[in-house]
């Protein structure tokens, strides 16, 4: 993927984990630091996995 898409998919990823985290803390269930924990786990997950797939601009 471009460095372009790259940049969209990692904003809009870490605009879905920000929102996630807030009805978490929100909503407040059992285990809400390890649930929030996750998430952010994930998104830190989903931005090492995309930057694999980006093309090397040379």
């Amino acid at each position: 993927m471009s460095k372009k898409t790259f940049n969209l998919v990692v904003g809009v990823s870490g605009g879905i984990a920000a929102i996630a985290s807030a009805v978490v803390a929100y909503a407040e269930p059992a285990f809400t630091p390890a649930i929030i924990g996750a998430i952010g786990i994930a998104e830190t997950a989903t931005t090492e996995i995309c930057s694999l797939f980006v093309k090397d601009s040379k």
